[in-house]
């Protein structure tokens, strides 16, 4: 596929995260909340994230990934660290051990070598303990915490971004650029590799989170190896996303819901199954799912038991995620409480229980 042509669909995609996580839920970072009610914060997502995005292999980072993150998040539960920070390794290195930065940073955590000797690590010529698992993400996570407790003790508070940005930037840059600009590390002016950083955690927290929702912009599977956009270059995927006409009902949405400021409160789960039996079923194909209680929603109202509706699935490994239409709102899950069906199931079953996973808002 064509360089550009690469960036041009990562950088569309990350587009809609922006739009989308603005307009229908609360986007957050490590428990915190991205000030998606600001429109020029929406405009940095939407013009500059897609222009810098790295260039990866999704099916093959996402292999990689989902290998390292059971470790990395037993690291972040010891060291006392939220585990969406097991994302930050996939914007350093994609998970690639013996990856080396033009600077001399290396790693899957892309420490640099007066860090690593900082800290304790050894770097000589018969070995460099960046590469070493154990010792290069403890020091990550001990790093994270210095970052955190620095900025309190020299400017007196801190959050999650700040802290991250610290680790891209260093924490005496971002120490004088808070004492300059204040604490608000999605308005603040810094170089542009550290003002993209936090956002690609984000953006990438939201596409393995909720691959389903993103995937039916494209039109294809962005975690299969076997799918693709079609007619590269100049495919309809592309014209239709950067149609003006498109982009500009979705700006009308984004404004719409822009002043909206809500706090999920609790989780409620409501019984429903899945109608199976899907014969070569594909990615994007529709399946009808049923209510079997009334489920009300702060943006759809109230649907009533036995109400039906397709909803459009996707194929993320053994399992089928489904696009219920609600957004982050509602969730379809097994009856393990685990996102998603077996495809195993809606192949050969007739009738699958599923719990829809409902968010309850206050304002």
């Amino acid at each position: 596929m064509n360089i550009c042509n690469k960036y041009r669909i990562i950088g569309i995609f990350l587009a809609f995260i922006s739009i989308q996580g603005n307009a229908q839920h609360v986007v957050s970072f490590c428990g915190e909340p991205v000030p998606m009610d600001q429109q020029f914060i929406q405009d940095k997502l939407i013009n500059t994230i897609r222009k810098q995005v790295n260039v990866v292999n999704f099916p093959a980072l996402r292999r990689r990934a989902f290998a390292y993150f059971p470790l990395v998040e037993r690291y972040l539960a010891a060291y006392g660290l939220h585990r969406d920070l097991k994302y930050l390794p996939i914007v350093e290195s994609g998970f690639l051990t013996e990856e080396e930065s033009a600077v001399g940073a290396k790693g899957i955590w892309q420490i640099m070598p007066a860090t690593a000797r900082s800290y304790g690590l050894v770097i000589d010529e018969t070995r460099d303990e960046r590469e070493n698992f154990d010792k290069a993400t403890r020091l990550a996570c001990t790093l994270i915490k210095d970052n955190y407790n620095m900025l309190i003790r020299f400017v007196g508070r801190t959050n999650w971004p700040l802290t991250i940005a610290a680790y891209n930037f260093g924490i005496g840059n971002i120490v004088k650029a808070v004492k300059a600009q204040g604490y608000n590390y999605f308005t603040m002016k810094l170089n542009p590799e550290t003002a993209l950083y936090v956002y690609k955690i984000i953006a990438v927290k939201e596409l393995f989170e909720y691959p389903e929702l993103y995937n039916s912009k494209f039109g294809y599977n962005i975690f299969n190896p076997k799918s693709g956009p079609k007619n590269m270059p100049g495919s309809k995927d592309l014209k239709v996303v950067n149609d003006p006409d498109v982009l500009q009902e979705i700006e009308k949405e984004v404004a719409k819901n822009a002043n909206k400021k809500e706090t999920v409160v609790r989780e409620e789960y409501v019984m429903a199954h899945v109608l199976g039996r899907i014969r070569n079923f594909q990615d994007g194909d529709i399946v009808d799912v049923v209510l079997d209680e009334d489920l009300q929603t702060a943006r759809k109202g109230l649907s009533y038991k036995g109400y039906k509706f397709g909803v459009q699935g996707w194929i993320i490994d053994d399992r089928v995620f489904f696009k219920l239409g609600y957004d982050h709102d509602v969730t379809l899950l097994d009856t393990n409480k685990e996102k998603g069906i077996l495809l195993t199931d809606l192949l050969s079953n007739k009738r699958i229980d599923v719990l829809l996973k409902n968010l309850v808002y206050e304002k």
